[in-house]
């Protein structure tokens, strides 16, 4: 495995995973009520962290800060009923503060899964639309296989995503990384399967949710 791929586990392949088994980051306990405002805290003492001081350039963002800031690129403004129930569910293993020391296992694999149901969210409302009308996905053609996505079609969605997850354009690097993850998801399927209208969106939610949940996305 060559060091390419070993960065591409650590920061992006590791969101291409859906948990389903809820864990607990001992910061944090209990669901949180979902409202329509994720930028304020629960009650109770919140501890005020300054990255800066600690010599860190990043600072992680906090849960009710991570589920805003995933609906908003990703232009979702409806907080579906599994959308909600995933935040409650994730909730207690996202960050409670801002500092960077509280990233983890449980808290990446958190984020993953919150960004599945965002993306799940997101795709819902963009394959209605007509392609022109799109953000994301308008090279994509959801109603053919993922034998049928160019390569050109794929990149145009991913370079949308990055500019607006991660608020710069993509590198040529993760480009390649990315372009590498679709070639050995197409091949990883049964021929049959490559034909299938629901392997398109397979892949276009696995990509959509590694990116929003990737280190670039849920830090500032």
């Amino acid at each position: 495995m060559n060091k390419k791929y070993i960065k591409f586990l650590f920061y992006v392949l590791p969101s291409m995973i859906f948990v389903t088994v809820s864990f607990n980051n001992c910061g944090r306990y209990g669901e949180l009520p979902v409202s329509e405002d994720f930028s304020s805290t629960s009650g109770g003492t919140v501890q005020e962290t300054d990255s800066e001081k600690l010599g860190i350039p990043y600072a992680l963002l906090s849960a009710e800060q991570t589920m805003a800031s995933m609906m908003r690129v990703t232009n979702v403004t409806a907080v579906s009923t599994a959308l909600s129930s995933e935040y409650n569910n994730r909730y207690g293993a996202l960050a409670a503060g801002n500092d960077l020391s509280m990233a983890n296992g449980p808290l990446m694999l958190s984020a993953t899964s919150l960004a599945g149901e965002v993306c799940n969210s997101l795709l819902t409302t963009e394959k209605a639309q007509a392609a022109a009308q799109r953000a994301f996905f308008g090279s994509v053609n959801f109603a053919a296989g993922v034998s049928s996505l160019t390569d050109a079609a794929f990149e145009s969605s991913v370079r949308g995503m990055a500019r607006s997850y991660w608020g710069r354009n993509i590198s040529m690097e993760e480009l390649a990384l990315l372009q590498g993850y679709k070639t050995e998801f197409i091949a990883a399927l049964a021929a049959a399967a490559r034909t299938q209208a629901a392997s398109t969106n397979g892949l276009m939610l696995s990509t959509c949710a590694a990116m929003l949940s990737s280190f670039d996305a849920i830090t500032y």
